[in-house]
């Protein structure tokens, strides 16, 4: 009864590689943050357990690339008042990828 139904299980060494992946990849323009951003992504879901149920993260790279760069384009036009709509999007974007392991 006293088990808790949010569990993450990630550990300081798989980070410290994601970390590094993710800040590389980030350096490159627009490509590279797609991947960036699957990658660091993949890595939280995939470490969280609910109820005692493993998620996995299932976006693909050019729905990523898609959803990033529309969206930064949005932010840019808007000189930066698009990110209180972006941010609860991205937020979405990440739960409408991420599903149980069957």
């Amino acid at each position: 009864m006293d088990k808790k139904v949010f569990e993450f299980h990630g550990k300081p060494g798989e980070y410290f590689l994601v970390f590094l992946v993710s800040l590389v990849m980030a350096y490159v323009p627009i490509f590279g943050w797609p991947v960036s951003f699957n990658y660091s992504t993949k890595w939280l879901i995939e470490n969280l357990t609910i109820s005692g149920r493993k998620l996995v993260y299932n976006a693909g790279y050019g729905e990523t690339l898609k959803f990033l760069v529309v969206n930064l384009l949005l932010l840019i036009i808007t000189l930066g008042i698009y990110s209180f709509w972006f941010v609860p999007k991205q937020y979405r974007f990440i739960c409408d990828h991420s599903s149980y392991v069957e």
